[in-house]
């Protein structure tokens, strides 16, 4: 039995959440345990799953591949979108990416991807200095507002040049993610997700969006690290 089902998919999400022990996940699902052991195992014979000792009790984790093909443009959908913004992790150092991103889109984002993932994005956005510069609209500060502690921490530390906009602009679904080599044109909300190495196109876009920065210059640029941090300061003393 080596496709996946909704029980799989359940276990998957999960530990995409956090890493989690046999015993959690069987709580949690209100399956039982040698079930959930079962499925453990046949996830990690697929190689989507894996494990550490922790003392006596073993703790389970995601892997997330990256199986890119070596094609220039490939469409990802539903579960397999993780695979697309995986490749934001395999940037050099130092890498600049510039984003436009909807309202929409950046709330998606946190349905449609495991926290442990976007956590993971962001530790290795720091570790590697990679600057993210982007355009996206004020409503987006909103959705800080429910996210875990955690979380919005994960958030802190990063090289980011923010531009946000008040008007009824920037508010959809879609967002943009360029570099020089590689190009994301995604909806979260739809899980789906478009990557584009062709290097003709990935070079028109990258020069487009960066005189979009240049022209938007003069336009102050909001401190997204000092916002969190004082966010996350008010919410202890609460």
């Amino acid at each position: 039995m080596n496709s996946i089902d909704i029980l799989d998919k359940k276990i998957l999400y999960l530990i995409g959440q956090k890493p989690q022990y046999p015993s959690e996940m069987a709580r949690n699902l209100g399956i039982v345990r040698t079930t959930i052991q079962y499925r453990l195992k046949k996830l990690e014979q697929l190689n989507i799953v894996k494990s550490t000792k922790n003392g006596r009790q073993t703790i389970w984790f995601p892997i997330f591949k990256n199986d890119h093909n070596k094609n220039h443009f490939r469409i990802y959908k539903k579960d397999e979108i993780i695979q697309a913004y995986n490749q934001l992790l395999n940037l050099p150092k130092h890498t600049n990416i510039l984003a436009v991103q909807g309202n929409e889109a950046a709330k998606n984002e946190f349905t449609s991807l495991p926290a442990l993932f976007i956590k993971q994005a962001h530790k290795t956005f720091k570790r590697k200095q990679i600057i993210l510069k982007g355009i996206t609209n004020e409503k987006v500060l909103n959705i800080f507002d429910d996210l875990d502690e955690s979380l919005v921490k994960s958030h802190q530390g990063r090289t980011t040049g923010i531009k946000l906009f008040s008007e009824n602009i920037f508010l959809s679904a879609g967002e943009i993610i360029s570099t020089k080599n590689i190009l994301l044109l995604a909806n979260p909300k739809t899980k789906q997700v478009i990557v584009i190495k062709d290097r003709g196109i990935t070079m028109i876009v990258y020069d487009t969006l960066h005189l979009m920065f240049d022209l938007l210059d003069n336009k102050k640029t909001f401190d997204l690290n000092y916002y969190l941090k004082t966010k996350t300061s008010s919410n202890r003393k609460l």
